[in-house]
C-alpha cells in the first residue's frame, strides 16, 4: 500500500512541476529535471506517509474486529 501511494504521489508531483515550468516559461530540460527531483522527493514522502497510513489502518482494523485479543477455543465436553 505504501509503495502504491508513493508512486501515485510522485506522478502527481511530477505532473504539477512540469505544468508549473510550462506556465512560467522555463526551458524543457529545466522543467523535466525539476519535475524528476520533485517526483523523487514526493516518492520518499509518499513511502513514509503510506507506511504510517497502513499501520494506522491495521491498528484500527485489529481493534474493530478484536484481533488483538487471544481467545481460547471452547472446551469440549467429554462423556
Amino acid at each position: 500500500m505504501a509503495k502504491q501511494f508513493a508512486i501515485r504521489l510522485s506522478l502527481i508531483v511530477f505532473a504539477a512541476a512540469v505544468i508549473e515550468a510550462l506556465v512560467k516559461g522555463d526551458e524543457f530540460a529545466t522543467g523535466i529535471i525539476n519535475g524528476g527531483l520533485a517526483a523523487a522527493c514526493g516518492f520518499g514522502i509518499g513511502l513514509i506517509v503510506g507506511e504510517i497510513a497502513r499501520r494506522i489502518i491495521e491498528e484500527n482494523a485489529a481493534a474493530e474486529f478484536g484481533l488483538n485479543e487471544i481467545v481460547a477455543p471452547p472446551m469440549v465436553e467429554q462423556k
